[in-house]
């Protein structure tokens, strides 16, 4: 049971999310209330159920895919080279947001560099067109693509995971908001309230608007979340300000759309921005070596580099009678091939408990600067302990 929990939860969580986020406003505006957002209809012509059956099988796809990327990080031994992390306290609780921000930063990134690339000749028949056969896309489109691309849209995550520290939380909140978001751009309805337009928002974030010129027009807007590599490269389509105000003047009248952003400042803020979090992300430099106590046992141990890995040699197992077995058996690793991930992370080692005479695969943690957790993990069963430094 406890298998099946691991490897089929993702999946079924997925498809789950799939049925919710698309299914839920294609209920409300293509089947229960058209009537009421008909003045947000984008395109005036309407996609049919052939259309909408395309989408969804495609994007059963698509969910199996990302299931298995899911799976394969966090279930397998590469999740130790990841920097996701469970301890609240690693980073402070400050850190969930920023990252989730941050996340969602180094995607759109990703995702539009990606894009023009399966725009290119050479891939835009064999993968892309997949995807671009909903010319008037509708929400199940969001995850309708062809295999390879589904692929490459699967390694997003883990590429943030080797590259920014992230809790689960931040990882579940990033999952459920980029899903929506990209619901959101394949709905076929604008549904931006009004004030966006006159806020500085609006020169940084796309709309619904914005990606679906890009299924009419086939080219330009490549962003996923955010305008800045579009405008910054010059591919975003010159007609999508005038679209977008012909939309929202039809849904709400005349709409005021003064604006004092530059593309400059644009720029010179979205730089800014990816400064900070690089400063932000980084950690000061963690040194394990030393002296360190077993928290529950009060066993001392020294851990040191050695041959490029660290080790931790038993000095001290706590108690006259473990010692004197000590004394015994001379020198004792409990601690071998623990190899430097990240400045808070030691993967891919052993323990070696001296009673039981067992050997478990362990993680060494930094949690603070004088305590390290070592997370052991034998089949499916896991556990830690806490060293205090000395």
């Amino acid at each position: 049971m406890t298998a099946f929990i691991q490897f089929y939860l993702p999946l079924i969580m997925n498809v789950a999310k799939y049925f919710l986020f698309a299914g839920i406003p294609f209920l409300i505006c293509y089947r229960l209330f058209p009537h009421v957002f008909s003045k947000s209809k984008i395109q005036s012509s309407i996609a049919v159920n052939k259309d909408f059956l395309r989408e969804i099988r495609h994007s059963l796809l698509t969910t199996v895919i990302l299931a298995a990327v899911v799976i394969l990080i966090l279930k397998t031994p590469l999740r130790d080279y990841t920097r996701l992390y469970t301890d609240l306290s690693t980073y402070g609780a400050w850190w969930i947001p920023f990252s989730l921000l941050l996340s969602l930063v180094l995607h759109d990134t990703y995702f539009y560099w990606m894009h023009r690339i399966v725009h290119s000749p050479a891939l835009y028949r064999r993968v892309h067109l997949v995807h671009h056969k909903s010319v008037n896309p509708s929400p199940w489109a969001s995850f309708s693509f062809h295999f390879l691309e589904a692929i490459l849209e699967g390694m997003a995550a883990p590429i943030i995971l080797f590259l920014i520290p992230m809790h689960p939380i931040a990882l579940i909140m990033f999952g459920l908001l980029s899903f929506g978001i990209n619901v959101y751009g394949h709905l076929g309805f604008e549904i931006a309230p009004k004030w966006l337009r006159r806020s500085f928002l609006f020169q940084w974030v796309t709309t619904s608007t914005h990606h679906n010129l890009h299924h009419s027009k086939f080219k330009g807007n490549y962003g996923l979340y955010f305008r800045v590599w579009d405008r910054l490269m010059g591919t975003e389509n010159p007609e999508y300000v005038k679209e977008y105000d012909r939309i929202q003047e039809r849904r709400f009248g005349a709409v005021n759309t003064s604006s004092t952003s530059l593309k400059t400042r644009l720029f010179v803020l979205f730089i800014s921005f990816f400064s900070l979090a690089t400063l932000s992300a980084a950690e000061p430099p963690t040194n394990i070596e030393g002296k360190w106590r077993f928290e529950d046992s009060g066993a001392t141990v020294l851990i040191y580099k050695e041959n490029g890995f660290y080790v931790g040699r038993l000095l001290d197992a706590g108690n006259d009678e473990d010692n004197q077995l000590l004394e015994g058996k001379g020198e004792i690793f409990i601690l071998r091939d623990f190899k430097k991930v990240s400045d808070v992370k030691y993967c891919c080692g052993t323990t070696y408990a001296p009673k039981k005479k067992r050997t478990l695969s362990s993680t060494l943690v930094v949690v603070e600067e004088d305590k390290l957790r070592i997370d052991l993990k034998i089949g499916f069963f896991s556990g830690t302990r806490t060293l205090i430094r000395l």
